[in-house]
C-alpha cells in the first residue's frame, strides 16, 4: 500500500512544480515509465481439522486441529508444514437414566494482536465445556487453545522520481524514475536495491503547453466479486480536465490488492417450531446465512453469496448437532436426539457453526 502513496506523492510534486513557458509549440510527450515489480505475497496459514478416534488423545474420539505456515504454497496444509497440533474432545457419555442433559460444548474465535502467539497478528480458538450453564466460555473453563496466524508480509515496491539534468539521458533535461523492492525494509529505495530506471525527458526545444498529469486514486474496496475478502482498489488515469482529480471517466486501469483469512462463525439457538437464529462472532468472509425449520429437528441455512465448497470447512462443537454444508449456498444443521432409532428433535443452545475458506 505504501509503495503507491510514494509513487503518487512524489510524483505529484515534482510535476506541480514546473514552471509553465510561454506559449509555443507543442513538444512531444515523454516516454511513460514502467511499473515497478509487486513484491512478493507473504506464506498463507492454513488450519486443518480431521476426526479423531477413542483413543491415548481423546479417549470419547473428537477432533484433531492441525495448523501452519504453508511453504510451498499449494493451499494444503501437508505433514511437514505442521506447527501446532490441539484436540478438541468429545465429553463422557453419561449413564443410562433419567438424568439433566450434559453440559455443551463452546468454542470462541477472538482476534488475536501481533506479539508472541502471532507475530503477524491473527485470531485465537479456544474451546471447553460450559460447566457453569451460562452459555459463555469463561476462562476457567477453557480447555484448549489454538492460534490461526496470518502470514509474513511481503517485500514493498519503492519507486524514486528525481530531476534528471540535461545530458546523455534526457538532451534537454528531465525526470529519473527508479524501481526496486525495499530489500532492507527502512521505507528508502537505496541504490544497491534499484532494479529498473526509466527517463522521462522534456522535449528538444520549444516552450509547448505542460502534458497531461497521470493520478492514482486508492479506495477502500468492499466484499464481493473483485475481492472475497475485501481489500483495496487502485485506480489509474490521466487527468484530460486538468482538475486534479482522477474523474470516473479518466480511469484508464483498475487492480486490487484482497484480504485473505476469510472466516465465518456463528452461535446457533433454536426453540420451539420457529427457526434457528444465529449469531455472528466473526464474519470476514463477507456472507448472510438465514436460518428455517423444514422439519422437527432438521434446518437448513441459505448462504449469501454462494461460498467455493471445494475450499471450505464446515466446523461445529456440538457432536449431537451435525453441520453439512450440502452446496456453495446451502448448509444443513440436524439435531439428533436419540440414536435408537435415530429421533430428530427440535430445542437446542449455542451450538457454534464456522465457516473456514482455505484460500
Amino acid at each position: 500500500m505504501r509503495t503507491y502513496f510514494i509513487v503518487v506523492t512524489l510524483f505529484c510534486a515534482l510535476l506541480f512544480s514546473c514552471k509553465k513557458g510561454t506559449q509555443g509549440r507543442n513538444g512531444t510527450d515523454g516516454t511513460d515509465g514502467t511499473d515497478g515489480a509487486n513484491g512478493t505475497n507473504g506464506k498463507n496459514s492454513l488450519i486443518d481439522f480431521v476426526t479423531e478416534p477413542a483413543g491415548t488423545n481423546c479417549a470419547n474420539g473428537g477432533y484433531k486441529v492441525l495448523s501452519g505456515i504453508d511453504l510451498n504454497g499449494n493451499s494444503v496444509l501437508d505433514a511437514s508444514e505442521v506447527q501446532v497440533t490441539k484436540y478438541l474432545c468429545n465429553g463422557t457419555n453419561g449413564n443410562g437414566g433419567t438424568g439433566s442433559n450434559g453440559r455443551n460444548s463452546l468454542i470462541s474465535f477472538v482476534t488475536e494482536s501481533a506479539g508472541t502467539n502471532c507475530a503477524k497478528g491473527g485470531y485465537k480458538v479456544t474451546s471447553g465445556v460450559d460447566t457453569n450453564g451460562n452459555n459463555v466460555l469463561d476462562a476457567a473453563e477453557v480447555q484448549t487453545t489454538a492460534y490461526i496466524c496470518n502470514g509474513n508480509d511481503g517485500l514493498s515496491t519503492l519507486t524514486s522520481v528525481v530531476a534528471e539534468a540535461a545530458g546523455a539521458n534526457c538532451a534537454s533535461g528531465g525526470f529519473k524514475i527508479s524501481a526496486g523492492l525495499d530489500i532492507n525494509r527502512n521505507n528508502v529505495l537505496d541504490n544497491s536495491e534499484v532494479q529498473s530506471t526509466q527517463y522521462i525527458c522534456n522535449a528538444a526545444g520549444g516552450t509547448g503547453t505542460n502534458g497531461y498529469n497521470s493520478l492514482v486514486d486508492v479506495v477502500p474496496e468492499p466484499i464481493g466479486a473483485n475481492c472475497a475478502g475485501g481489500g483495496t482498489r487502485i485506480n489509474y488515469g490521466t487527468d484530460m480536465n486538468r482538475n486534479n482529480v482522477l474523474d470516473q471517466s479518466e480511469i484508464s486501469k483498475t487492480s486490487y490488492m484482497c484480504n485473505a483469512n476469510r472466516v465465518y462463525a456463528t452461535v446457533v439457538s433454536q426453540q420451539g417450531t420457529g427457526a434457528p437464529v444465529g449469531v455472528p462472532l466473526v464474519n470476514n468472509l463477507g456472507v448472510t446465512v438465514t436460518w428455517s425449520r423444514t422439519a422437527a429437528g432438521k434446518y437448513t441455512g441459505t448462504i449469501s453469496p454462494a461460498i467455493n465448497t471445494a475450499k471450505t470447512l464446515v466446523l461445529s462443537n456440538n457432536t449431537n448437532v451435525t453441520t453439512t454444508l450440502i452446496s456453495g449456498n446451502t448448509i444443513n444443521l440436524e439435531n439428533v436426539c436419540s440414536t435408537s432409532p435415530i429421533t430428530y428433535c427440535d430445542n437446542f443452545l449455542n451450538v457454534t457453526v464456522g465457516l473456514l475458506v482455505v484460500d
